[in-house]
């Protein structure tokens, strides 16, 4: 009997869920008004859009998510005049548009029947083709085939197990020659003969000479060589930011049948891993993906992403819910730039209309923002300063820019403002410099039921270009590109303007907001030295640092750069004196001895390793 295929069929049942249409709106929406809304069409048993449209109601914004089971019971249509979408008889202008496991199969009727065919893949290309057109759409890309995936990766640079697609799997193994090979489906591992009903065809391992003796089969395969390895990797990417689980399973298909024996936990990605997903997810043009990846003693290997991959389970079995909140933070953050830039976001209307192009968008005029915060309080709007005297109405633009695209929550507001003992009239009092402040910024200040938000984008604050350039500074160190990275990290430096907000210094707001971004500010010093310092830039980074050092102690990278910098400028014993003035202070304030690296370097200092750079 073939061994790939003489186990029991397995059969899984999707999970019971709210069919239909679910909404999350704010309370006082206008419904005859067309709603900037979050789309989200998936299985209504799968918990990943339930947790995600949560989130997305407690931080105001609006969404709608769809059955893909119960999609044939929807009512749509569009307006030629302003390219809305009635769901339901509730207008709205989608903004970001996510599906997830969703295919003609999955609707139901008359299975079989020429009328339900018709209908499923009706269906299926309107959902395809509003997807496609949205300006912001998850998870991004095509729907690539494993041979694609295994194909580009290789072409990247990213190690690959060998891999045959074939009918004749005992050829294909012999050819392989591997002592163990892995048979798995060419496209998806599970079938759905009917809506809701799924059977598994998973990947097995086979080993020796039975893998030589597999027949041939009917139905294209995929069998690849098995990796020796000593971890396996679940790797999520979420618009850039990376989050790792390690799995451990007795067998391939043991997570579909077998939870209990399965372990995960969160892991840090090793950078080789980091770059091949990076690296990928720009081939593909990827906002999400769910990467497989396995640990070699030659190396991380790549075996395929998942662009439909499940999250919950994972972080259920590790206790955490990282991937949720990057989720969330990225559709949050796509729903905002989209809704703001004031235009329909999905030609849905076009794509009913057969390809009219009769849609007027009626685009926001939002006054031009120029704000600083990294540094003394600045705001220009269309290029005039804007001269905010009363000290409330600035403590409350501080709060507001120093959290932008956030919802800053009312009592806290208050509290800042002022203090244990607010006056009866606070809230209404809140509600006049917000007003002030509105009539200054433009319409970029809104209430969201529990707080206020300060919406600005990626050029109008000087705190979001510092990350933005930050961001991309690293990401070119970590890629190799080291020249361009150090030139991007120093325009990110020269953004930084002195003592942040140093006047609401013992706000805890405005504390807790200035302490964040002053790490990351430490942290782009320290890549820029390091960089720098590998360029013989040493004098530079001393006039960087001589200033910033003294201030920061405990920073071990941030005082390890300027004694390298110290003995390439020939200034050695400078060096040593530095290294035990950080010691006295570790052990004095901390209670602790610097760490084995700066110890190694001020070794390597005292023995003369550690040459003067060439003038």
């Amino acid at each position: 009997m073939d061994p790939v295929h003489s186990r029991i069929p397995y059969t899984l049942r999707m999970p019971a869920g709210s069919p239909g249409v679910t909404w999350q709106l704010p309370e006082e929406a206008d419904p005859a008004a067309a709603l900037p809304c979050v789309v989200l069409v998936d299985r209504a048993g799968i918990n990943e859009f339930a947790v995600l449209q949560r989130g997305l109601r407690t931080l105001g914004v609006p969404s709608v998510r769809i059955d893909a089971g119960s999609i044939g019971d929807l009512r749509i249509l569009t307006r030629l005049d302003d390219g809305s979408l009635t769901v339901n008889g509730r207008r709205i202008i989608p903004t970001v548009t996510w599906v997830r496991h969703f295919s003609p199969r999955a609707v139901r009727g008359e299975n079989g029947s020429a009328a339900s065919l018709f209908r499923a893949d009706s269906w299926a290309a309107l959902i395809d083709q509003l997807s496609s057109l949205s300006a912001a759409r998850l998870p991004g890309g095509s729907d690539l085939g494993r041979l694609v995936q295994l194909d580009d990766a290789a072409e990247a640079g990213v190690r690959t197990p060998r891999t045959i697609a074939t009918t004749d799997l005992g050829a294909a193994s012999a050819a392989l020659a591997s002592d163990r090979v892995i048979v798995k489906a060419l496209d998806q591992h599970f079938v759905e003969t009917e809506p809701g009903t799924l059977h598994g065809v998973f990947p097995e391992i086979v080993a020796g000479v039975a893998a030589r003796k597999l027949p041939a089969r009917d139905a294209p395969m995929i069998v690849q060589e098995y990796v020796d390895h000593w971890a396996e990797l679940r790797v999520y990417f979420v618009d850039g930011e990376i989050r790792a689980f390690r799995v451990g399973k007795p067998s391939p298909e043991a997570i579909w049948r077998d939870e209990a024996s399965v372990t995960v936990s969160p892991a840090a990605a090793p950078e080789p891993v980091v770059e091949a997903v990076h690296r990928l997810a720009g081939i593909w043009g990827l906002r999400y993906g769910a990467f497989d990846f396995l640990l070699t003693r030659q190396g991380p290997v790549f075996l395929e992403v998942n662009r439909d991959g499940d999250w919950r389970w994972f972080e259920a079995k590790a206790g955490v819910d990282d991937v949720s909140i990057a989720t969330l933070s990225t559709v949050r953050t796509l729903h905002r730039q989209v809704a703001r830039a004031g235009s329909a976001t999905i030609d849905l209307a076009g794509f009913l209309a057969l390809g009219t192009d009769r849609i007027k968008r009626a685009k926001a005029v939002t006054a031009r923002l120029d704000a600083r915060v990294l540094g003394a309080l600045e705001v220009r709007v269309d290029g005039t300063i804007v001269h905010v005297s009363a000290r409330k109405a600035r403590l409350l633009a501080a709060i507001l820019l120093s959290r932008p695209n956030q919802v800053v929550p009312t009592d806290q507001l208050i509290d800042s403002l002022w203090g244990e003992r607010p006056p009866p009239t606070a809230r209404k009092n809140l509600q006049v410099y917000v007003s002030a402040l509105r009539r200054s910024f433009g319409d970029r200040i809104s209430y969201q039921g529990w707080g206020y938000r300060l919406d600005a984008g990626p050029d109008e604050l000087d705190l979001l270009r510092f990350r933005r350039l930050a961001g991309a500074g690293r990401d070119m160190r970590r890629r190799g590109d080291a020249d361009a990275a150090l030139t991007v990290l120093d325009d990110a430096l020269r953004l930084w303007g002195g003592q942040p907000l140093a006047e609401f210094s013992g706000v805890a707001l405005v504390d807790e907001a200035v302490g964040r971004f002053t790490d990351l500010y430490l942290t782009v010093n320290e890549d820029w030295a390091e960089l720098a310092i590998e360029r013989g830039g040493h004098v530079e980074v001393l006039n960087r640092l001589d200033d910033l050092v003294p201030f920061f102690p405990a920073r071990e990278r941030l005082v390890a750069a300027r004694m390298t910098a110290l003995a390439g400028c020939g200034r050695a014993p400078e060096a040593l004196s530095q290294f035990e003035t950080v010691r006295r202070h570790l052990v004095a304030e901390l209670g602790i001895d610097p760490s084995p690296v700066l110890r190694n370097l001020y070794e390597e200092i005292f023995q003369g390793q550690l040459a003067r750079a060439d003038p």
